[in-house]
């Protein structure tokens, strides 16, 4: 059997094992270590996303998903009771009811929080705080795992630290999902895995102890950073068997106690839920990794291009290694293949195990589809037979996460082990320049994302003071069709969870009406089918508000409500038995409804609130031409557009967006009017148009699919110049 002081590096290149002195100095003090890494999070997150994130009262920055998480989240916490499992509860898909932790917020934090919640401000998110833990524990376990690993070189182990701090899939995913943000479980897997090898300390009773809790914890936090977490603990377990360092039924023991916790911790939260009859999802071999995906920016690079794709889904898959990695990668390699007297063999004992698990995650990560850039190399499930077994993990891109920090520690920790120390240095620092360098765009992409306010605007769409009275009047907040049920088609369009459930959290309203990662099948058949169906046959129930369409509102007229129930306010209908709220009796008609389905279409208003932006553009009201008014929208940089939806359309008619537009003196910059259909997400546009000095109209038509949406675009192409556009309607093609 070979003892742990024996085996060789596990770079396979002829270090020795890192042997701890005693007493240990400061940089093998968890303490320190600690202490310098919530410094470098803290220092960090403020410097790259700004100082606002970390003002838990400040929601308005929270992109579209972290919306639904937020929303999650304050209706779980505004719930006084506590249910069975801890994270349910009624006033997420009420009455039927869900469990929170399927929003995707992270439960390890969402719960204690809960306990607090009676001292916390009114609102409150964590995920500044929680954007702060995952860099520095990232920082943290990188630092330690390094240190196990290439010994004294405290130096190159920080510099080589910070290349996984900045890593492109950590920083793609703060721009919009936090518990998937948590990186540094997967640096902790492969800590506890090295440690068995390297660390002369090391046992199993550690290992199992720190495993159990790893595993508990990153069960809470997020499913695809668990499945992971445990493939890798799993490969340590088949390393010690290999070694004869465990008895066959000590690792099988062991392996039912570690399913036994992660089981319970799953119930506890909630991601089982006895009568669930099973979760819905969708989009397995569409959320997938791209063979090119190393090298694929997706245009959030200096130095490399964004590469083509095979589905739009494969940003899931997003795992861009950086220029200063793939450099560094072929320096290892060319270096290893020229000098091959500095390198020993690695112990396949503890290789193959984690070679196995790297593979099998890589190859899960593809999917069942093989796609290289636009192509399809391999289908092995053409007719889709296995996706029903594999739709649990639907983002399949994630998986790679695991192997990609794997390659990533043996790249990093090569040259801290091959080269001399101030050569190994200076290598790694001048790579580490290029790599910020590279990397700038996409962290640029999110900062400018989380300062765009997005979750403010979907508030100051609503108006009235009618919506801030509601949660005095209304237990509840109905919104049908519900947004789980036809997005497109629910009030408010695609962005309607925003919307409402940002009202519902406000009002500390249950709601019925929620985005969320899983749906029990329980549920989702009561919301979609019984609940529209109970409005012909049911009475409005006095404790709640309700957001319909115009169809649903002719069905509660006609139906045991009866007619003056339901009111126009702000584009939509809300209905409700116990006030009028001081609106007339009667709803629009058709065509009346069409005049106003434009929020601001001559940009009077105080602000751009009404007309968000896509893509790069940059955008501003202006005083120096109107065609009607004191004002029109001056586009006058980049290459993209502001846009709205046009809601309550109806299906199968042709409806036209015309808008005038003129330009500044000399501009090349050309117009156009984009159209798309959430329904079908099909797009149509106009030609592209050059401006004069004078005002033309420009306009542009498209069907409508049942959606009853249509999301139009106001483009500025790439040129010079300003863009000006004026006075936006929307009629019928007759």
């Amino acid at each position: 059997m070979s003892h742990p002081e024996n085996l060789s590096s596990p770079t396979g290149l002829g270090h020795a094992p890192l042997v701890v002195a005693s007493p240990p100095r400061w940089p093998d003090s968890v303490a320190f270590c600690l202490a310098v890494s919530f410094a470098v999070g803290l220092l960090y997150t403020v410097l790259f996303m700004g100082p606002r994130v970390l003002n838990p009262r400040d929601i308005a920055w929270l992109t579209p998903d972290p919306v639904a998480h937020y929303v999650g989240w304050e209706l779980f916490r505004h719930d006084p009771q506590w249910h069975w499992p801890l994270t349910y509860t009624t006033w997420i898909g009420y009455p039927v009811g869900e469990s929170a932790a399927l929003m995707d917020f992270n439960s390890l934090l969402a719960v204690p929080f809960k306990l607090l919640s009676p001292a916390l401000p009114e609102p409150f998110q964590y995920f500044g705080f929680e954007i702060v833990l995952c860099c520095a524990l990232q920082f943290f376990f990188a630092w330690r795992l390094l240190r196990l690993l290439v010994g004294e070189n405290t130096l190159g182990a920080l510099l080589a630290s910070a290349f996984f701090l900045i890593s492109p899939p950590l920083t793609y995913r703060l721009v919009g999902h936090y518990s998937l943000s948590n990186h540094w479980v997967l640096l902790a897997a492969l800590l506890l895995f090295f440690q068995l090898q390297f660390d002369p300390r090391a046992s199993f009773r550690r290992f199992a102890v720190w495993s159990l809790v790893l595993a508990g914890a990153v069960v809470a936090i997020n499913p695809y950073l668990a499945f992971e977490v445990l493939l890798v603990l799993t490969a340590a377990v088949v390393s010690l068997l290999w070694q004869r360092r465990l008895t066959f039924p000590k690792a099988i023991g062991f392996m039912v106690l570690l399913g036994t916790v992660c089981g319970l911790m799953a119930y506890v939260l909630g991601f089982f839920i006895p009568g669930g009859k099973g979760y819905q999802s969708s989009g397995y071999r569409y959320y997938s990794m791209n063979l090119l995906a190393p090298f694929d920016s997706m245009g959030f690079a200096r130095l490399l291009p964004k590469l083509p794709q095979a589905a739009a889904g494969q940003y899931e898959g997003y795992n861009y290694l950086g220029v200063g990695v793939i450099l560094l990668t072929l320096l290892v390699i060319a270096y290893l293949l020229f000098r091959r007297d500095k390198t020993t063999s690695i112990d396949r004992r503890w290789a193959v195990p984690l070679l196995l698990c790297c593979v099998a995650l890589t190859l899960m990560a593809f999917s069942t589809k093989v796609t290289f850039g636009s192509h399809v190399l391999i289908d092995v499930d053409r007719h889709e037979r296995l996706t029903r077994f594999f739709a649990p993990l639907r983002s399949s891109g994630r998986l790679f996460w695991a192997p990609y920090y794997v390659l990533l520690t043996a790249v990093l920790a090569t040259p801290l082990v091959l080269l001399r120390k101030a050569w190994a240095n200076l290598l790694l620092a001048a790579l580490l320049l290029l790599q910020v360098a590279d990397t700038a765009p996409l962290r640029q992409f999110v900062s400018v994302e989380v300062d765009k306010n997005l979750a403010s605007t979907k508030v100051q769409s609503l108006r009235s003071p009618v919506w801030s009275q509601l949660g005095s009047l209304h237990t509840n907040l109905v919104v049908l069709p519900a947004w789980q049920c036809d997005a497109s088609g629910s009030p408010g369009g695609v962005p309607g969870y925003e919307t409402f459930g940002l009202l519902a959290a406000g009002q500390k309203m249950s709601t019925n009406s929620y985005d969320s990662a899983r749906y029990t099948e329980v549920s989702r058949q009561f919301h979609c089918n019984q609940a529209i169906a109970d409005l012909s046959q049911k009475s409005l129930s006095p404790d709640s508000a309700y957001v319909v369409t115009p169809f649903l509102a002719d069905v509660i007229a006609q139906g045991p409500t009866g007619p003056g129930k339901c009111h126009d306010l702000d584009g939509y209908i809300l209905c409700s038995t116990k006030s009028d709220f001081g609106l007339g009796p009667s709803l629009k008609t058709s065509s009346e409804r069409l005049q106003d389905a434009i929020q601001d279409p001559g940009f009077e208003d105080a602000d751009l609130s009404a007309w968000p932006s896509f893509l790069n553009v940059k955008a501003a009201l202006s005083r120096e031409r109107a065609r009607t008014g004191s004002h029109s929208l001056a586009e006058s940089d980049g290459d993209g557009s502001v846009y709205q939806d046009i809601k309550g359309l109806e299906p199968g008619k042709v409806y036209i967006v015309s808008a005038w537009i003129s330009s500044s003196p000399g501009a090349t910059a050309p117009a156009q009017i984009a159209m798309w259909d959430p329904g079908t997400s099909t797009s149509s546009d106009s030609p592209e148009v050059h401006p004069t000095q004078e005002w033309q109209r420009l306009a542009h038509s498209m069907a409508v699919s049942s959606s009853g949406t249509i999301r139009f675009h106001l483009f500025r192409k790439a040129g010079s110049g300003t863009i000006y556009w004026d006075d936006i309607s929307v009629s019928v093609q007759k």
